[in-house]
């Protein structure tokens, strides 16, 4: 895993995602390359301006808007600067404030003294908040780059992984004639996030990319059109690929008295970035189409996802016919 790297202050005036807030340095301009965000989440320091200073958690970005202002404005002039001051001395990388408005004077002195940045824009506080905390979710999500190949199919985000030649991007070309997305071939990059769970996309450098040994590398745009790639997709399937041996049969025969014992939609689960996904193992064989394959694992998981298992069915047929077998005895 790939722990994320903080980011500066600065980054929030240069990002293309948060231009439309318009942000402007107020004070602590030194700061912004120094001063560092390593917490996702934004916070409001309500509690802080009310004196429980142990509320504020560092690293996080602090966002005052009109509710703040409406409770600084309820102590005389000094009071309320005093208690924005207090805020400002601690350990936090920066603070936004919204619809405009501007601390006090000796607030934006401080902050200038101190190297603390005071961000304004003019949004509302609801916009600034969605707007920087998908920004930070993004860029500070837990991650990990895993090799394989990354295709959408029926919506579902698919990762395929097995060893070095053994025909993930084959499959992966076959999905896409059938009208499904590639996502990401050879490396894919899996983040974490709070909002969307195993969020998959490309190398930057292998976006829309496609090696097939023997013929080379292709841009499956191009070939393909706008619809066969997609950017990202939440990763909600492993699909293994193996090579028939003896293991792997032994694999499947153990597959079989699991199922008899346990019946389940999918037979194991890989451990992605703390989340557990669904995983099935499919042998690779003369004969087996596994385009097909993996599109009929897919639907056994999107009819898992309703609660309609195939083993269970299965296994419920079974026994009645046993009973009933029992019954006419």
């Amino acid at each position: 895993m790939t722990a994320p790297e903080a980011i500066p202050v600065k980054r929030l005036l240069t990002e293309e995602r948060l231009a439309h807030l318009d942000l402007e340095v107020a004070a602590g301009s030194s700061g912004l390359t120094k001063r560092l965000i390593t917490n996702p989440r934004i916070q409001k320091p309500g509690l802080a301006l009310a004196g429980y200073i142990p509320y504020v958690k560092p690293g996080r970005l602090q966002i005052l808007g009109e509710s703040e202002y409406d409770y600084l404005g309820t102590f005389a002039g000094e009071e309320a600067e005093a208690r924005l001051l207090r805020l400002t001395d601690l350990d936090i990388p920066c603070i936004v404030s919204t619809k405009g408005a501007r601390p006090a004077k000796a607030v934006l002195a401080a902050g200038d003294s101190g190297g603390m940045p005071l961000l304004v824009t003019p949004a509302n506080t609801s916009e600034a908040i969605e707007a920087i905390s998908n920004f930070l979710e993004d860029e500070l999500a837990p991650r990990v780059q895993l090799h394989g190949v990354l295709v959408d199919v029926f919506s579902l985000g698919t990762l395929i992984v097995g060893d070095p030649g053994i025909g993930k991007s084959e499959c992966a070309l076959e999905l896409v004639y059938r009208g499904h997305r590639l996502v990401a071939d050879d490396t894919v990059v899996i983040r974490r996030t709070h909002h969307q769970g195993l969020l998959g996309s490309p190398h930057d450098l292998l976006e829309n990319y496609l090696e097939l040994r023997g013929v080379g590398i292709i841009d499956v745009r191009k070939h393909f059109g706008m619809t066969a790639t997609s950017p990202a997709v939440t990763v909600s399937l492993v699909i293994r690929l193996t090579k028939l041996t003896p293991e792997a049969r032994v694999m499947e025969q153990k597959w079989r008295e699991q199922m008899m014992e346990r019946p389940s939609a999918w037979t194991s689960t890989d451990d992605i970035l703390g989340i557990e996904v669904p995983k099935y193992t499919m042998v690779v064989a003369p004969g087996r189409d596994l385009a097909i394959m993996v599109e009929t694992a897919v639907r056994k998981c999107l009819l898992a996802q309703r609660g309609i298992e195939d083993e269970r069915g299965f296994l419920e047929s079974v026994n009645l016919m046993a009973q009933q077998g029992t019954e006419d005895e």
